[in-house]
């Protein structure tokens, strides 16, 4: 049992050290996270820290707790530093809208252990989908390090919170939803960064093949110009008159000089 709540914390603390680096990329300005998404998380997180104190069990309570502590670090950082991309858009009101719906269950139906969890399931799926979105079409601008770690973590976090409460959805809801959505956050922001920048090589060589392409072939012209011009000078007129002129000289009779004697007169 000491064995698996060490796992249960150590998963903790690799998660608190995955959102450090995440926010570390957000104070340099190089990360730009969906704050919806962040939003719909935390509120997972409190409502799942919630279901587990109601159901006894205090590893999944202070796991859960440890992330929405992160969740909320994010975002009064993100507030702090005016980043991130603002709600906007059907899916991030969406998971806003979940946000609110779970808060509300939580707080009208306390005791309904399995309908909480589910419906915090849910706004953690919604809140995943437009980091996704993110992800997909902008790779660069997520950290990778993060959803690595926190999969990593709640893998961890799963496997202790087992141990410790037994396989009933009210304790497992919060590390099991989070290690899945964010081991798929790892594998399409790698995938898409690799492929990204596999793009990028393959554009930057097709424009060096472009402009030495570019080049022979200027080239070739200049030398197909230069070759026309000395046809044109060689067949103009201005060139073949002196040597027509030339060639009449060279052909021109000779006038025999006279071979009578001076002084001396023919005989009649």
């Amino acid at each position: 049992m000491v064995l698996f709540n060490l796992l249960a914390i150590a998963g903790a603390l690799i998660s608190l050290w995955g959102t450090g680096r995440y926010m570390l990329e957000i104070g340099r300005g190089h990360t730009q996270p969906r704050l919806a998404s962040w939003i719909a998380w935390g509120t997972a997180n409190a409502v799942l820290m919630a279901v587990a104190l109601l159901n006894h069990n205090t590893m999944a309570a202070a796991f859960n707790g440890v992330a929405a502590l992160g969740n909320v670090s994010v975002l009064l950082l993100s507030a702090w530093k005016r980043a991130g991309e603002r709600p906007s858009g059907a899916t991030d009101w969406t998971c806003l809208g979940a946000s609110g719906l779970c808060l509300a269950a939580i707080a009208a139906f306390p005791h309904m252990w399995c309908m909480d969890a589910i419906l915090a399931m849910s706004a953690n799926v919604l809140a995943t989908w437009p980091t996704i979105q993110h992800a997909w079409r902008r790779p660069n601008e997520e950290a990778w390090q993060l959803f690595a770690a926190n999969s990593g973590a709640n893998a961890f976090g799963l496997v202790g919170v087992i141990a410790s409460g037994g396989m009933i959805l009210c304790n497992i809801a919060g590390p099991l939803i989070s290690m899945v959505g964010n081991l798929a956050l790892v594998l399409i922001t790698v995938g898409r960064s690799w492929a990204t920048n596999i793009v990028h090589e393959v554009q930057e060589e097709v424009a060096e093949v472009e402009q030495a392409a570019a080049a022979e072939v200027a080239e070739v012209k200049n030398l197909a110009l230069q070759a026309v011009r000395e046809v044109s000078a060689t067949a103009s007129p201005a060139y073949q008159a002196p040597a027509a002129q030339r060639q009449r000289q060279s052909y021109r009779p000779r006038v025999q000089p006279s071979r009578i004697p001076l002084g001396s007169t023919a005989s009649g």
